[in-house]
């Protein structure tokens, strides 16, 4: 886990699980937004130290260095911890201490980080050149003399290119992770405790994005007498993101679309930022002292009380009682300064300005969060001669609160960026909060003979506030048997080079929320418009109530699996095979159905659908020693698909209908589009092809164009000639493969890990040529067809990778939706983690007074193997806001670091 480096944990086990699938999706420092996935269920839970806690954000900012062990519940065995289980459990263990003299360990590395790729825009002489193209095949007069164009192409003084994105963007930035433990432990105290500090800045100039972290950790046991024991686990996080006003997105696109033709600074003066045409000057966006800046902090406290306690005379049975407090306080305070750009006038001299952000204004938002959990557990675990039995029963009571305020005020005049000292008149403010509670009773029962025979019953019993009195509690049983076929005689005795052969399935019943709370509850709708009576009085309104549904209730969840463990020759080969089910009924869904538009109200929710995923899934592991040389290689995968089983729909109008619109009883994962035919070649071919762009026709088509296909022949291409053509733009398939080894003092690991079966597909100034009428473009673009005299419209056309140039209000069906023309295979393949290591002479250590010294150097993601389009933006990243590809990119990295003991 540790050997890759990255300020989030997803990144560190990613690839390395089979069925654990992780998407990064924005690189940005202090966004911890990679998708967590296990086995295409969705977004599991997350229990740390045997606590459910908050989500996936919450995961990734764990220190890796705390961390004692991350297993995976993947199948009907997750339905133990009940509610929202559904998809699987991440069960994450932090180290305790163990009996020993104290030992101190320091662990450090640096590392310095770029994007893995940033897709070029066209420079001023191409820029120019495809501006000017724009209106020339849109028949309308040359948009520049050829002179000036010349000059444009040739960079001549006063026509030079400015490059965007060098201005406000470094092509490195730094990160730094340090960690100080402290561990020991006698018969009667173990204890761990650790300090750690990691900070992750961005590419951005002027330090105007950061984000640091502190955490600490202290786990101390305590035996008080010989029966009873004492556990007090602490866990505290600090965590601050400072960056500008505006988001990263906002910046990223100012350096994409404003054409490179304009100074970052007014005639070249510094002191005037120049006034940009598109998007305000990105060089001013990220000065926070001009234009304002925002601070995101978090302190987060975890807090575990536990004492254990050993019943006398009844041997193996247990009571433990546990007490648990999380504290969560976030904080945001954004101030958005006005400010001014200028235009410079050659003739007079002077610098005209132009106002921005005005009023300045101010944000300050605050949310605070607290956890009680309440655990009382009987344990009882025995062997009687060939066989052992364990049971467990838990009560738990969990209640969570939280209340937010966020307030808004406008500067007159900006000085201080306090909320008094703004005005009063149009203010915002905003709060509320949330109570939550859940009660459960768990019980486990399990069997083992001879390590042969293996088998155990769970249940969990779950009651939520959040439905209707009758429909409060459920019930989530699961079993799981397993068979080590390799401990029967037969086995043993015949073939003695097998270690392990062992058969297992599960199933289960789990549950989803569904819905917001309280919808069998009738009430008004407060703040529902509103009406001035009399006197100039604006008087609140209230809405009627909606139609309620008291017998709404959880999703509920059915899941199989059935596995195979096999490994030979002391794990010389080893394989771990899984396939599985999981079957979801009562997802929400409006029933079908038509009301009088008198009714005043729409029919409520219900759980009425229903999907079944199905995947597979395998992990196969070769290993030796060969001498001082030892080596690991693994391989795993998965691939899971989810079929809509039941979408509650109206009645199709005919078979074709059904063909092309049914959901229910068909797999989820795909897209419809259209087939892409070739390219016209001149004008009569777009004259005489059928219309393949509305009522336009075929007017603005040119040669070069691509020709959507008329699947159907019926004359007209649109909606009908779609046909099923794309995976989603979720992956199918993810897949990793670890290579591990070590020789002497060396050793050495590499991780390549991909996905497969999706798609990607961009909009905006990515694929749209010119975009926002006029703005920069991609440098893909000019590759296109274009006249061998742009002002010669008789000229011979040259045939390019793209259609011509044109503005988008000038083009055919260039860019027409979901077509082969945009929609990707995104399928790649990376090396995500390579390092080697250096652990120095035990011998020579000692003799300086230190345990053990480790020295090492890694990279993480080097290079990619994938489509060459989809590569310029990162294939594992998502397509953003707006599908527009403009959020932070995804970084590689290159680390050095060490490992202290003493």
């Amino acid at each position: 886990m540790v050997k890759t480096k990255a300020p989030s944990l997803a990144q560190a086990i990613q690839g390395k699980v089979a069925g654990l699938r992780i998407r990064q999706e924005n690189g940005e420092p202090g966004k911890f937004s990679s998708n967590i996935n296990v086995r295409g269920f969705g977004t599991p839970l997350f229990v740390i130290d045997g606590v459910v806690r908050d989500g996936s954000s919450e995961f990734q900012r764990l220190n890796p260095e705390d961390i004692e062990s991350i297993s995976f519940l993947k199948d009907a065995t997750a339905a133990i911890y009940g509610m929202n289980s559904a998809n699987g459990a991440v069960i994450v263990t932090t180290k305790k201490g163990a009996t020993g003299k104290p030992r101190i360990t320091l662990n450090a590395n640096v590392g310095v980080t770029s994007p893995t790729n940033v897709p070029e825009m066209a420079n001023a002489g191409q820029y120019m050149t495809m501006r000017n193209e724009a209106e020339i095949n849109a028949g309308r007069p040359a948009y520049i003399t050829k002179d000036e164009l010349v000059k444009w192409q040739q960079g001549v003084p006063g026509y030079e290119s400015v490059d965007l994105y060098d201005a406000v963007f470094n092509k490195h930035a730094t990160q730094f992770q340090t960690t100080l433990s402290l561990e020991g432990g006698t018969d009667k105290v173990s204890y761990y405790g650790s300090f750690g500090y990691a900070t992750d800045n961005s590419l951005l100039k002027n330090n105007a994005l950061t984000y640091d972290k502190y955490t600490f950790r202290s786990n101390v046991s305590l035996k008080i007498t010989k029966d009873l024991t004492a556990t007090v686990n602490l866990g505290g996080r600090y965590d601050t993101t400072n960056r500008p006003w505006f988001p990263f997105y906002d910046i990223f696109k100012s350096t994409r679309v404003n054409p490179p033709t304009t100074s970052i600074y007014a005639n070249d003066n510094p002191d005037y930022y120049n006034n940009f045409s598109y998007v305000p000057n990105p060089a001013a966006m990220i000065d926070a002292d001009y234009t304002g800046s925002a601070k995101e902090r978090n302190k987060n406290l975890q807090t575990q009380f536990a004492l254990e306690y050993s019943i006398p005379y009844v041997q193996g049975l247990k009571v433990k009682g546990t007490f648990i407090y999380d504290y969560n306080n976030y904080g945001y305070k954004a101030t958005r300064k006005g400010f001014k750009t200028y235009t410079y006038g050659e003739y007079t001299g002077e610098y005209t300005a132009a106002d921005a952000n005005y009023p300045a204004l101010i944000q300050d938002n605050r949310r605070e969060s607290e956890r009680v959990d309440l655990q009382f557990q009987t344990n009882y675990n025995r062997t009687f001669g060939n066989h052992t039995i364990g049971a467990t029963y838990v009560f738990e009571r969990r209640e969570e609160k939280a209340n937010w305020m966020n307030g808004e005020r406008k500067f007159d005049f900006f000085t201080i960026g306090e909320l008094d000292n703004a005005r009063e008149s149009d203010q915002k403010v905003s709060g509320s909060s949330e109570h939550q509670a859940y009660l459960s009773h768990i019980g486990r029962l399990t069997y083992d003979y001879k390590g042969k025979y293996l088998a155990e019953l769970a249940c969990r019993y779950d009651g939520s506030y959040r439905y209707a009195p009758g429909s409060r509690w459920a019930f989530f049983p699961s079993a799981s048997v397993g068979w080590r076929i390799s401990e029967e005689g037969f086995i043993k005795n015949n073939f003695k080079f097998v270690d392990n052969l062992k058969i297992r399935f599960s199933a289960g019943r789990s549950g989803q929320d569904a819905g917001d709370p309280f919808q069998y509850f009738s009430g008004y709708s407060l703040n529902s418009g509103g009406y001035v009576f009399s006197q100039g009085n604006y008087t609140n309104g209230v809405a009627s109530p909606a139609m309620i549904n008291k017998n709404l209730t959880w999703i509920k969840v059915n899941m199989y699996n059935f596995g195979i463990d096999f490994s030979i020759f002391n794990r010389l080969i080893a394989v771990e095979f899984d396939i599985y089910q999981r079957d979801r009924s009562g997802l929400l869904a409006d029933r079908y159905g038509s009301l009088p538009n008198t009714f005043g109200s729409k029919l409520p929710q219900e759980n009425l659908n229903g999907d079944r995923t199905r995947g597979i899934e395998f992990t196969l592991t070769h290993t030796k020693q060969i001498g001082d040389f030892y080596y690991s290689v693994s391989g795993n995968f998965n691939l899971a698909r989810t079929q809509r089983r039941y979408v509650e729909s109206g009645p199709y109008k005919s078979s074709m209908e059904r063909w092309r619109n049914q959901a229910s009883n068909r797999w989820g994962d795909f897209i419809w589009g259209y087939q892409t035919d070739g390219r016209f070649q001149n004008f009569d071919e777009i004259n005489t092809y059928p219309i393949q762009n509305g009522d336009n026709g075929n007017s603005k088509e040119l040669p070069g164009d691509f020709i959507l296909k008329d699947v159907n022949g019926d004359g007209v291409v649109n909606d009908l000639d779609k046909t099923p053509l794309f995976w989603s733009g979720s992956p199918l398939i993810h897949y990793g493969f670890n290579l591990e080894a070590s020789w002497k003092n060396f050793d050495f690991y590499a991780l390549f890990q991909g996905s497969a079966l999706y798609t990607v597909q961009f909009d905006e100034v990515y694929a749209k040529m010119l975009c926002f009428k006029g703005g920069n473009t991609p440098e893909y673009f000019y590759d296109r067809w274009h006249l061998s005299d742009p002002y010669d419209s008789d000229s011979e056309w040259i045939p390019g990778e793209w259609p011509a140039i044109r503005l988008e209000q000038d083009m055919g069906s260039f860019y027409t939706r979901d077509s082969q023309i945009w929609r990707k295979n995104a399928s790649y393949m990376r090396l995500k983690t390579i390092e080697i290591g250096y652990t120095f002479s035990p011998r020579l250590m000692h003799k300086l007074g230190i345990g053990s010294l480790r020295i090492y150097a890694n990279g993480n993601n080097l290079f990619t193997i994938c489509d060459p389009f989809v590569k310029a933006f990162d294939p594992e990243k998502i397509e953003g806001d707006y599908s527009a590809g403009l959020n932070y990119p995804l970084n590689k990295s290159f680390n050095f670091g060490l490992t202290l003991n003493f």
